[in-house]
């Protein structure tokens, strides 16, 4: 099975960033390799780790995210935006599961990264993410293991944030159609030029565009 986690190599976080970062999300992880950012890992096939106390490691590679988008050409148009794939690859040891979304959580947070599961060409939202490790964790044996604190209100606030930025888009939706309507009636009875109702309709246009070639990367999230 293979996890691969899409980013732009710029945006890629120290170690240190990321394990902090999956510290305040409430998980008990540390990288035992030494390394600084992710892209000096390309060298190497494996990284060693430590969750809740127990050590074990994940396979990772390296590519072009243009080489891995070859075996998913429908999803280019998606991941136009990426220029580096992170691959990790897994089977049934659900620690390395765990280790391997709680790191894929923390780039998520960090670096904005796309999760694939190449398997089934499945995007995997953070709220799925955080779900599967709670889940390879109980397998693992934490029969009292339950999703940290910190991870259930870092998503909370996350979906809050896009449920504003949702409201705020219909406000503006609202306002731009409204103007162009008004401006279409002023101009029907010559009160203003026909450019003001031109200029509001072709800012309408943009917006929808944008919107637009946003819409699959919000379903993602």
């Amino acid at each position: 099975m293979t996890l691969i986690n899409f980013v732009q190599k710029s945006k890629l976080p120290t170690k240190i960033e990321l394990e902090n970062k999956i510290k305040k999300l409430g998980y008990d992880f540390i990288f035992l390799t030494d390394f600084e950012k992710f892209n000096n890992l390309n060298h190497i096939d494996s990284i060693d780790c430590v969750l809740n106390g127990n050590q074990t490691f994940v396979e990772i590679y390296f590519n072009p995210a243009t080489e891995l988008l070859s075996d998913f050409p429908n999803l280019k148009k998606d991941l136009s935006d990426k220029d580096l794939g992170i691959s990790f690859t897994f089977g049934s040891y659900e620690l390395v599961s765990a280790c391997i979304n709680i790191i894929s959580l923390g780039l998520i947070d960090l670096s904005q990264s796309v999760v694939l599961y190449a398997d089934e060409e499945i995007f995997y939202s953070r709220k799925m993410l955080i779900q599967e490790i709670s889940n390879s964790l109980e397998y693992h044996g934490e029969e009292t293991y339950s999703i940290p604190k910190e991870a259930i209100e870092e998503n909370l606030r996350y979906d809050q944030k896009r449920k504003k930025e949702k409201r705020n888009k219909k406000v503006t939706d609202i306002v731009l159609w409204s103007l162009l309507i008004i401006g279409m009636i002023l101009m029907n009875r010559k009160i203003i030029s026909w450019y003001i109702p031109c200029l509001l309709l072709v800012i309408v246009l943009i917006k929808s565009i944008i919107e637009h070639n946003k819409k699959r990367i919000y379903k993602r999230n």
